[in-house]
């Protein structure tokens, strides 16, 4: 069968009355969302030894990464606080690792009742709207031609396009209300992120994306080897500060290390001041 080529009419009303309205309304749903799910989300329990851990290793890893920028003593200085035989941080050890599998699950973030009861009211705030959403479409809104793409399409887009309206015959660059309401609905996160912010809580992709990549294993890295390899990172670091001779190179000149060598031992010319009897004897020859 030949797809129809003619163009169709629409009503102007259907911008007034479908898209325009579908769009405001799926765009307050997520606002609701968002508040919805802020009122229901529970404060999560902050473990203080975890906390202190991360912020050890990511502060290693930016000395690491900014070594050069520092001087020789500074770095010196700080190397010494995180890698000393003695008293450094990283030479502490860590708490033996349990090896209860009942402990490790009581451990792990996705077992923990807290997080499963929050799991459970982020589903909830994302499914229940949408079934009143889908709902309403298609008892107001079912059948309805609410815009036409304009570029061509293949026919594989028919089925994402044109859902509820079942013409072979359509072509398939018009958009079907049903249709409409999904690609607004993953279509205005950009929108929803800059009225609510970057943390919005009323993403439905966000929302699937992070139980997707929940954590459902149990146990962590072992501390002990994570602190001798970023021990053994520090210990390789080749310091060489990024200021030195910055003077001579402003300049444009080129320093060697032999006139360098010997310049930071050699002291300040002394300026002689001249004393008030040889100034008035020069305003007497004068």
């Amino acid at each position: 069968q030949e797809l129809m080529t003619d163009t169709l009419t629409l009503d102007p009303q259907i911008r007034d009355w479908v898209l325009l309205p579908i769009l405001i309304v799926i765009f307050l749903s997520s606002v609701f969302r968002h508040y919805i799910t802020k009122l229901l989300q529970s404060q999560p329990k902050v473990d203080l030894k975890s906390v202190r851990d991360g912020q050890v290793l990511f502060r290693a890893r930016r000395l690491r990464g900014n070594a050069n920028i520092l001087t020789w003593n500074a770095f010196a200085m700080r190397k010494h606080y995180f890698s000393n035989p003695e008293t450094g941080i990283f030479r502490e050890k860590p708490a033996p690792a349990n090896n209860d599998p009942m402990a490790a699950l009581a451990g792990n973030p996705a077992m923990d009742p807290n997080n499963m009861m929050d799991m459970m009211k982020k589903n909830m705030a994302m499914v229940v709207p949408q079934l009143f959403l889908m709902a309403w479409i298609n008892h107001f809104f079912s059948g309805f031609l609410i815009g036409k793409i304009p570029f061509p399409l293949t026919a594989s887009f028919k089925g994402m396009l044109q859902r509820g309206i079942d013409l072979t015959t359509l072509d398939v660059a018009y958009v079907s209300s049903l249709s409409w309401y999904v690609l607004v609905l993953f279509g205005t996160r950009g929108l929803t992120q800059l009225v609510l912010g970057e943390q919005s809580l009323g993403d439905d992709a966000q929302m699937m994306s992070d139980q997707m990549q929940a954590p459902m294993g149990p146990g962590g890295p072992d501390l002990a080897k994570v602190h001798q390899s970023e021990r053994e990172f520090l210990q390789l670091v080749q310091h060489e500060w990024l200021l030195a001779n910055v003077e001579q190179r402003l300049m444009g000149l080129a320093p060697s290390h032999d006139h360098d060598h010997d310049h930071d031992h050699q002291e300040p010319a002394s300026i002689e001041k001249p004393s008030l009897g040889k100034m008035k004897q020069s305003k007497k020859t004068r």
